[in-house]
């Protein structure tokens, strides 16, 4: 996972401040109808209500603060490996490590450069149980980590959760949509993995996003049996970058064969490559995993 990916994808609130101003309202509501109607026992289950309001206002305000202290840290820990460390030191440390938001912060730093730790952490966590605000975002960083290291089945349960349309993510959705199409396409679902990346315009697509959906692009196509297509698509991806290709011939991905061999087709015909072989040591700089 890239660190503009994790940067984007920050742990997200249980609560917003409209949603304490509401209850604040509600309560309010309540207490003018029992003054008004002067009943005992209609004041006694509304002092009871807001209590339960009260506590339930704390709560959400303490979830704020903490999910506004972690958006925080991991905008500082993308500036350097050092941070980074620093960041996890810090969040290991703290009394509420065991946190979802906090261990998903810490997935979230360690994706770029250590998935299996990142996964090693998440796999514990039952998706369904997960809190609705947060479900997309731990989701996704899951079952990409799972599609990372070829485990498309295990992954597939938890991309069919994933609401690639949600009002709070459209700025996501191209990276959600690609997540979701290579786990649909690597499990058997390839014409609704199709139909889904057609959803997304090409031509909106920027950064990270352009090469992730490449990507599920070529699974799509692959299992789809247009073997033509995704050796345009792979050229397209060797274009941007030679290395992205090796999200198909690295081991750890667990790839089909034939779609191996397309991709190893497709770098030995790839000028970076010829140029690399002529000047071993001056070629392209090398990049992290692509996704």
């Amino acid at each position: 996972m890239s660190d503009e990916q994790s940067q984007q994808q920050s742990p997200q609130p249980g609560f917003k401040k409209k949603n304490l101003i509401i209850i604040g309202l509600i309560a309010a509501g309540l207490w003018a109808l029992a003054i008004v109607s002067g009943s005992v026992v209609f004041m006694s289950i509304t002092g009871v209500l807001t209590l339960i309001a009260i506590g339930i206002a704390i709560w959400a305000w303490r979830r704020l603060r903490q999910q506004k202290d972690l958006v925080s840290l991991l905008q500082g820990a993308a500036d350097s490996p050092e941070k980074r460390q620093a960041a996890l030191a810090q969040l290991a440390a703290d009394k509420k490590s065991n946190d979802l938001m906090n261990v998903f912060a810490r997935a979230q730093l360690l994706a770029a450069e250590d998935p299996a730790a990142a996964l090693a952490l998440l796999e514990p966590i039952d998706i369904k149980t997960v809190p609705p605000a947060m479900q997309d975002d731990v989701g996704m960083l899951k079952a990409q980590l799972l599609l990372t290291f070829g485990r498309a089945r295990d992954a597939r349960p938890i991309a069919d959760r994933i609401n690639v349309d949600s009002p709070a993510r459209q700025e996501l959705r191209p990276a959600l949509v690609a997540i979701v199409a290579e786990a649909w396409a690597r499990t058997g679902s390839k014409q609704e993995a199709k139909k889904l990346l057609d959803s997304v315009d090409m031509n909106e697509l920027s950064g990270d996003a352009l090469p992730s959906v490449l990507i599920s692009r070529v699974f799509v196509q692959f299992a789809s049996g247009k073997k033509g297509a995704a050796r345009q698509t792979l050229a397209k991806l060797a274009s941007i970058d030679i290395n992205l290709l090796g999200r198909f011939v690295a081991p750890q991905f667990k790839v089909h064969p034939g779609l191996q061999r397309l991709a190893r087709e497709q770098a030995q015909r790839s000028p970076q490559a010829r140029q690399f072989q002529q000047h071993p040591g001056g070629g392209g700089r090398r990049r992290g995993r692509p996704r």
